[in-house]
């Protein structure tokens, strides 16, 4: 992977914010999260956890052990040792693309029954709920807590492990909680998964050609945004071959992967006058494209 360019003078964010707002976008409920003891059971698979992040910069869990596990069988007193892997995939059909991966080793305790209730009240989340479907991301981890057979839990750890488009990154969980990050808490800033779903759709109905002369004018520097990678596309199914994936969208840009016959160039497009609606996608990206399309062809 080669290291990510970016264009000066654009407004677009930096390498380092793009990739602390992906780090909590994730330890916040975005992606498929599993949980590992790896000490008890170094042999034992992931189990799949709901997850959402603390302001406090805990990470609480919800989940449904495996009976007579070590994770099941352990005590509410004991911390455990334990990994919890994130996963972004991109939401394009008939093929699965990793957006970006977070990775935590920290301590895990059991809530007890009887307080259960208490620490979801009092629990509160540095991403924004929904302004149309109310959704919380402490939602998902509430409703998962209270089936029979489940269980919450809390996980502390002081660093996360990001590998996104730009590389890997290390990060305090600490940092990425909100305290006294504005940012954090303003309106607009979080997506619902629903909104990512749209957001998506939004950027595809733009088309190939649109999405392809977004990808040359940024590896170009005549639009905002940046190089993340390039790599051959050696053993990609020609099925692939000229197609722009869409691999990633956030309220402040569109990461594009665009699958050429020789290599494979994956870009962050930074969208003007973020952070937008999932609504707002489609007019500026089009409107963006259309300014690009014609230089596009004559130089093509």
């Amino acid at each position: 992977m080669s290291p990510a360019h970016e264009r000066p003078g654009t407004g677009a964010p930096g390498i380092d914010e793009r990739a602390r707002r992906t780090a909590r976008r994730l330890l916040a409920g975005a992606g498929s999260a599993t949980v590992s003891a790896y000490r008890l059971d170094p042999s034992g698979a992931g189990a799949y956890v709901a997850h959402a992040l603390d302001v406090d910069g805990f990470i609480l869990i919800a989940i449904r052990p495996q009976p007579g596990t070590p994770l099941a069988d352990a005590p509410d007193d004991r911390l455990i040792d334990v990994r919890l892997d994130i996963v972004l995939d991109s939401s394009e059909p008939g093929i699965r693309v990793t957006a970006a991966s977070a990775h935590v080793l920290g301590s895990l305790r059991w809530v007890p029954s009887h307080w259960v209730e208490t620490v979801l009240a009092e629990s509160a989340t540095p991403a924004c709920h929904c302004a149309i479907t109310g959704e919380d991301p402490l939602g998902r981890v509430s409703e998962l807590a209270r089936t029979p057979g489940a269980r919450l839990a809390l996980v502390q750890g002081s660093r996360v492990i990001l590998h996104g488009p730009d590389g890997v990154s290390r990060h305090m969980v600490e940092d990425l909680a909100g305290q006294g990050d504005e940012e954090a808490t303003t309106p607009g800033t979080a997506w619902s998964p629903l909104e990512v779903l749209d957001a998506h759709e939004a950027v595809r109905s733009l088309g190939d050609l649109s999405l392809r002369a977004l990808c040359e004018a940024v590896i170009a520097d005549e639009a905002p945004g940046s190089l993340c990678s390039r790599r051959p596309s050696a053993g990609v199914t020609r099925s692939l071959i000229e197609r722009v994936l869409v691999v990633d969208a956030d309220p402040w840009g569109v990461t594009l992967m665009h699958v050429g016959a020789d290599e494979t160039r994956t870009v962050l497009v930074a969208l003007p006058g973020a952070p937008l609606a999932p609504a707002e996608i489609t007019p500026v990206l089009g409107a963006l494209a259309d300014e690009l399309l014609p230089a596009r062809f004559e130089l093509g």
